[in-house]
């Protein structure tokens, strides 16, 4: 495993391109501004990158690096032999699959996801099955990217469980429920909520936690966002001091080693990201009893839990309304 590269690749904003994924068995990315076969460029991302330019329009000249950088790796950093990961949305499931195929440029369908390589698909987990660090990690907007974080955690319960038994429909119906729930979350914390917005949301999220919380800009207490407390005063321990960062990628270990150094022994540091963490950031929280890292899953799932408690203007913020569903877990019949 520590030789093999395992990417992650999407097929589309949509799922576009699922059945050239699943029935055709390839990956593909589509990329029309580089028309034609991409492996007849110069095998440089500078020539990836100027062709693109050439063959975009004046608004997407300007992504041209990022853009044309994902099909230089899917031509010359991919290779036979390497594992993919396809987060599929009509199923809510992640494929695990072995690159079997060299690059091809393949138009059968069009020019839209012409990019192309065979794969091989033999395992299928529910999303379920992996922490939120490795789902974060998998929440990147690029269309291909290499899985480093938690590639060991992907491996591990993929190669153990090859295939998924198949879910119940209602296990089905309250997985989307969730997930839909955790995802519209996620876009007002991003939209509504990103930079400083969110501390004095994270402050109120606490407060119907239970704590007295307070931001901290108007006093400028650099590196810590809030301070949470029960006791009137604020004097008794322990004193939660929280950095707020809304980030979309993992956080890694030095900003959480510089934010430990200023948590006092007698308190508590508490790490709150919309993103996630790098192992080095978690390898490293694990060796501090007073450092909680919190990312932003387990966010989410905060505002859920305390949501009845929140006050009326966050809840208007982040419209929820409570759902009857079904009692999967509970006994069949009258109880």
């Amino acid at each position: 495993m520590q030789d093999t590269r395992i990417w992650a690749i999407r097929a589309g904003s949509a799922g576009q391109a699922d059945s050239i994924f699943i029935e055709q068995e390839h990956v593909a990315l589509s990329c029309v501004e580089m028309d034609g076969d991409a492996s007849s460029l110069p095998p440089t991302r500078g020539a990836f990158k100027e062709a693109f330019r050439n063959g975009a329009d004046e608004e997407l000249a300007a992504s041209a690096p990022a853009l044309a950088g994902q099909v230089y790796r899917f031509v010359h950093e991919m290779r036979i032999g390497h594992r993919v990961i396809y987060p599929r949305k009509s199923d809510r499931t992640l494929r695990w699959g072995e690159i079997v195929g060299p690059y091809v440029y393949d138009v059968q369908d069009g020019k839209a996801f012409a990019h192309r390589r065979a794969v091989r698909w033999f395992g299928r987990l529910s999303r379920d099955e992996f922490t939120p660090g490795a789902l974060y990690e998998l929440g990147s907007t690029l269309s291909l990217f290499e899985v480093r974080s938690f590639a060991h955690e992907f491996w591990r319960k993929f190669e153990a469980h090859a295939e998924a038994c198949e879910d119940e429909p209602e296990a089905n119906a309250l997985r989307d429920i969730a997930e839909a729930t955790n995802d519209f979350i996620a876009r007002r914390l991003r939209t509504q909520f990103k930079g400083f917005p969110m501390e004095p949301l994270v402050a109120d999220v606490f407060r119907a936690m239970g704590y007295r919380a307070r931001t901290t800009r108007k006093t400028r207490d650099d590196g810590i966002d809030v301070i949470a407390h029960r006791d009137e005063l604020g004097i008794e321990p322990p004193i939660l001091k929280i950095q707020v960062k809304a980030h979309d990628g993992n956080i890694g270990a030095d900003p959480v080693k510089s934010f430990s150094a200023m948590i006092p022994d007698r308190d508590v540091g508490v790490f709150i990201t919309t993103g996630g963490y790098s192992a080095g950031a978690l390898d490293f929280a694990r060796t501090r009893s007073n450092i909680r890292l919190l990312n932003g899953l387990e966010f989410i799932a905060l505002i859920q839990k305390h949501y009845d408690q929140l006050d009326p203007r966050r809840r208007r913020q982040i419209p929820l309304r409570r759902v009857l569903v079904p009692d999967v877990g509970g006994a069949d019949g009258e109880s």
